[in-house]
C-alpha cells in the first residue's frame, strides 16, 4: 500500500503541472499573427475567430498583420515567441503547404517550426472560362487540350494554386499549355472575363461573384460534392478527374513545443468560435465550407501530407520562386 501510494504521489506532482497550465491559459492577451494585409479572407478569418475567441476565453485577442516575404516575416514573429500559446499563426495552403516546396531558403518549416491548432475552413476550387468560351464543359477543354490544342490558362501568379492546377491539367492531357501568371487573382480574373485567356481555376470567393454575374462559366469544382449556390457545376470528382482538384484550406498554427494540454484549450475554444452562426455565416454565404475536425495532431498531419502532395507537383513542373 505504501509503495502505491507512493507512486500515486508522484503521478500526481507529475500532472499538477499540466493541470495549473491548463486552467491558468490564457491569462493574458492572444496574438493572430496574418501573412497578408488588411482586407483577405486570411485576415477576415483572424479578425471574426479572433473576436469570438475572445469572447469564449475571456482575454482580448490582437490581429497582427506581416504581409509579404513568402510568409516569413509573419512566421518569424511566431518562431520568436515563447511556446505557450500567446502568439498563433493565421495560415493557408500556400503559406503551410506550399512555400516549402517553392523557396529553397525558406527561412521556416511548418513541419518543424509550427504545430498544428485547428483547421478552419477550405475554399472550394473553381475551373472557369470565359462565358462566350467554345468549351463550354469540362469534356469539351479536356478534349481540346488532349488534341495537342495549345491553350492558355491564368494564375495569381507563379506557384500559386492556378499555376499548380495548369500544371496537373497538362500532365493529365499530356500536353504543354500556356501559363499566364498575374499578380493576384483580380486582374486575371477580368482577363478571362474578357477572353483573353482561355481557363483558370480559382477559389469560389473570388470567381463565384463573376460566376453569378454571367461574366464567365464555372466547368468544374474541386470539392466531393456539388454547391448549393452553383447545383449545375459539375464536381471534377464526378467527371472522373478528382485527382487535379484543388482547393484552398485555412487553418491555425502556433509554435512547436507549445504544451499539449493549451495546444487543447486553444483546438477547442477556436472550434466553437468557427462553428458559432454569426461567423460561420459570414464564410459559407461566400460558399467557402466549415471543416474544423480532429486533433492538433491530426492538423500537424495533415499539413505535412500537404507539403508532400504539392511538394512533388512543384519539382516535377519545375516552379519556383528564387
Amino acid at each position: 500500500m505504501k509503495t502505491f501510494i507512493t507512486r500515486l504521489t508522484i503521478v500526481l506532482a507529475a500532472a499538477c503541472p499540466l493541470l495549473a497550465t491548463a486552467q491558468a491559459f490564457p491569462s493574458k492577451p492572444i496574438r493572430i499573427v496574418v501573412p497578408y494585409a488588411p482586407g483577405g479572407i486570411t485576415d477576415q478569418l483572424a479578425r471574426e475567430v479572433g473576436n469570438k475567441l475572445g469572447e469564449i476565453v475571456h482575454q482580448p485577442v490582437i490581429v497582427d498583420n506581416r504581409p509579404g516575404g513568402l510568409a516569413q516575416p509573419a512566421v518569424s514573429v511566431v518562431k520568436q515567441a515563447p511556446a505557450d500559446g500567446y502568439t498563433l499563426f493565421m495560415g493557408d495552403l500556400p503559406a503551410l503547404g506550399l512555400n516549402p516546396s517553392l523557396a529553397s531558403k525558406l527561412s521556416y518549416d511548418p513541419r518543424k517550426d509550427l504545430q498544428g491548432v485547428t483547421k478552419l475552413v477550405v475554399s472550394p476550387g473553381f475551373l472557369v472560362v470565359p462565358n462566350d468560351s467554345p468549351y463550354k464543359t469540362f469534356v469539351d477543354l479536356f478534349k481540346a487540350a488532349s488534341s495537342g490544342k495549345t491553350l492558355t490558362y491564368a494564375s495569381q501568379g507563379v506557384g500559386t494554386g492556378g499555376h499548380l492546377f495548369g500544371a496537373l491539367f497538362s500532365a493529365k492531357t499530356q500536353s504543354t499549355h500556356t501559363h499566364v501568371p498575374y499578380k493576384g487573382s483580380a486582374p486575371a480574373l477580368l482577363d478571362v472575363a474578357g477572353g483573353k485567356v482561355d481557363f483558370m481555376y480559382d477559389t469560389v470567393t473570388s470567381a463565384g461573384p463573376l460566376v453569378l454575374g454571367g461574366k464567365m462559366r464555372v466547368i468544374g469544382v474541386g470539392v466531393d460534392q456539388r454547391l448549393p449556390q452553383f447545383p449545375s457545376a459539375p464536381t471534377l470528382k464526378e467527371l472522373g478527374h478528382g485527382d487535379i482538384a484543388l482547393n484552398v484550406w485555412w487553418g491555425v498554427t502556433a509554435k512547436a513545443g507549445t504544451p499539449s494540454e493549451v495546444l487543447v484549450v486553444l483546438e477547442k475554444a477556436i472550434r466553437t468560435a468557427m462553428h458559432d452562426p454569426a461567423v460561420a455565416s459570414k464564410f459559407t454565404s461566400q460558399g467557402v465550407m466549415v471543416t474544423t475536425s480532429g486533433s492538433p495532431a491530426e492538423f500537424s498531419n495533415y499539413i505535412a501530407e500537404e507539403i508532400d502532395r504539392w511538394g512533388k507537383v512543384i519539382r516535377d513542373s519545375k516552379m519556383s520562386v528564387d
